[in-house]
């Protein structure tokens, strides 16, 4: 009678204890929950492999939208692809940037986090520039593409840091 809910199998009645479900339905909830982590939480190396590997390609993504920028200026390319081309490098210089922050920075690395964080947020902006210039059939911003030039090697240099702080971990 108290033992919980009835169902009809055919003929026969099966009762279900409410205790089996109030234990199980909050279980199944946590390791739902468990298995969804937003952050991650790798070592050092690991941090560093991952740190290295978003710095690298956010290079990638910078220097893809400095040549689309240069060969727009020279009549090279169509505008049309000048301007899928740097979206696609915004959205992966992005991508780049948001995946590495996701991961808990070790506190031995809280340093090179904020470095590479920030030099990531850099190459999201000057690739959201570039695209806003395509857009605009604008391919003539010298000082951007300076800039693009400062921050493709900047990212390098720190990828470099990144591959032999994992190497020595």
């Amino acid at each position: 009678m108290g033992s919980g809910p009835a169902l009809r199998a055919g003929s026969r009645t099966v009762r279900r204890p409410w205790r089996t479900t109030a234990v199980a339905v909050p279980l199944l909830a946590l390791l739902a929950l468990a298995g969804c982590s937003v952050v991650s939480q790798p070592d050092p190396a690991g941090w560093d492999q991952s740190a290295q590997q978003a710095l690298d390609d956010a290079s990638g993504e910078v220097g893809t939208a400095r040549l689309a920028l240069r060969a727009a200026a020279d009549d090279r390319t169509w505008s049309s692809y000048t301007t899928v081309l740097v979206s696609e490098a915004e959205e992966a210089a992005g991508t780049a940037e948001e995946d590495l922050s996701r991961l808990q920075v070790p506190p031995e690395r809280t340093d090179a986090a904020a470095t590479a964080l920030d030099l990531l947020g850099q190459a999201a902006e000057a690739t959201r520039q570039v695209r806003a210039l395509a857009v605009a059939g604008r391919y003539d911003d010298a000082e951007l593409a300076d800039e693009l030039a400062r921050l493709g090697t900047a990212l390098d240099q720190e990828a470099l840091r990144a591959a032999a702080r994992a190497e020595r971990s």
